[in-house]
């Protein structure tokens, strides 16, 4: 086929997209078109949503697809402006395809790799800026060729720092066994590595001689403040490794609701534990944790649609409208915004899937519910009211769970001493029961039997 390019097959924006890390060093050329067949502009935009999906399978499909297509050269350099710039692409198995031996993949690694600008960057910084687009392979040759060649090219563009590539490459090893050692929960606090013995473990690196120790020093207090996310997404992440990431949780930015609160935000730490979603206060001197039944959460609002904009008075378009979301729960939100894209991703498709589960689990107990005769479900509950309510009822009264079960009835074994403990002696007769009734308001009943079954459901707090 021809060389040229045709403006109505190829787009020099078609494979636009976020480089996940450090700026391109040069501008990225449009697609190849090595094709002499006209083809419509939309055709394009078709043929690269497949070989994403290819790729994302198996990467090499992918970048044949659009080779056979005759948008894609064979050229290491235009294979890699298509890794770089492509959006979707998976994130494990673009680490993979990186790591792959071989003279043609070694020619695409470096070409990928020189895609990124790291000028004026710390070492730490462009460690970061390397690993955002994708993650790191599990193999130990395809992790060493990475590292090898992003070594190379940070010495190529901060010259002085070190002596020698090598240098970049052991250390650039022992940054990534620091973040995974200051930050797994499999590791106990008192095994960590302390910042004596990173210095201990670098020492003569650098061509025989040591780095600098306030070097040394800056990259420990680097790592141990905020961790080395690599790349990655829900869908990049297998369940073991999706349940340590909400085990483990993360930190968001806190909106307060008050118009008036001396501070508008501040640092709060999600994780999951069984069924409840935890919260902690990180500005607080306290830092207790608070807890909420992942059963409440309604309805996930997500970005402009989020109550963040509205009661905080934050612009879509400003630093702090990205990532942002609010979780409604019972009528109350909390709004928040993630740090990182990322885990504005994994955590907002995690609640999505909570909501739909909510939902579906309701959907069941309705069903199961038009059978159900509603004296049969009140009395069902007598033992919650045994149990767990009428022996706590200064505390059990305020919850939504005993509200719930009152509006739909009390069972008949312990409305006596219900009404006692609630209205007084005094009031217990009829004229105290009429007032008391005429006082609650009338609710839906399915909604209410919903919400009674999924709280029956879960142990009291």
């Amino acid at each position: 086929g021809d060389s040229g390019e045709s403006p109505t097959a190829v787009r020099a924006d078609a494979v636009a997209g976020s480089s996940g890390g450090g700026a391109p060093a040069s501008a990225a050329p449009a697609p190849v078109r090595t094709s002499s067949v006209v083809q419509p502009v939309a055709s394009y935009d078709q043929e690269l949503l497949v070989a994403v999906r290819k790729f994302n399978l198996k990467p090499r499909d992918g970048v044949q697809y659009l080779q056979l297509r005759g948008f894609l050269s064979a050229e290491p350099g235009d294979i890699a402006t298509f890794l770089h710039e492509t959006k979707g692409l998976s994130k494990r198995k673009l680490g993979d395809y990186l790591g792959e031996r071989g003279e043609r993949h070694a020619e695409l690694l470096s070409a990928y790799v020189r895609r990124f600008d790291f000028a004026g960057l710390s070492f730490v910084g462009a460690i970061r800026a390397f690993l955002s687009p994708f993650r790191l392979p599990g193999e130990a040759q395809k992790i060493d060729r990475i590292m090898c060649e992003f070594a190379s090219h940070f010495v190529s563009q901060a010259p002085g720092v070190f002596s020698s590539a090598d240098t970049a490459y052991v250390l650039g090893f022992s940054v990534i066994m620091l973040n995974t050692d200051a930050h797994s929960v499999q590791i106990k606090a008192k095994n960590r590595m302390s910042k004596a013995d990173f210095v201990r473990n670098n020492r003569g690196i650098d061509s025989g001689a040591d780095l600098p120790a306030e070097l040394l020093s800056a990259v420990y207090d680097d790592i141990q403040t905020d961790e080395i996310r690599t790349g990655m997404s829900h869908d990049d992440m297998g369940e073991a490794e999706l349940l340590e990431f909400f085990r483990q949780g993360s930190t968001f930015r806190k909106f307060n609701h008050a118009r008036l609160a001396a501070d508008r935000h501040h640092s709060c730490r999600l994780w999951v534990v069984a069924d409840e979603l935890r919260y902690q206060n990180l500005a607080a001197r306290g830092k207790k944790e608070k807890a909420i039944p992942l059963g409440l959460i309604e309805t996930v609002l997500l970005g402009p649609a989020s109550e963040v904009f509205r009661r905080n008075g934050v612009r879509a378009e400003s630093s702090d409208g990205a990532a942002c979301f609010s979780l409604v729960c019972g009528g109350r939100t909390l709004d928040l915004q993630a740090l990182t894209p990322e885990e504005y991703g994994i955590w907002t498709h995690y609640f999505q899937q909570v909501v739909e589960r909510t939902k579906l689990e309701q959907h069941a107990r309705r069903v199961a519910l038009r059978g159900q005769p509603r004296e049969a479900f009140v009395e069902s509950a007598t033992s919650v009211w045994w149990c767990e309510i009428l022996p706590n009822w200064e505390s059990a009264s305020l919850e939504p769970r005993t509200q719930l079960l009152w509006w739909e009835g009390a069972p008949s074994a312990v409305r006596a001493q219900l009404w006692r403990i609630a209205i007084g002696e005094a009031a217990a007769g009829r004229a105290g029961y009429e007032a008391a009734v005429a006082e609650t308001r009338p609710v839906d009943r399915v909604a209410a039997l919903d919400r009674i079954q999924s709280a029956l459901a879960r142990p009291a707090a």
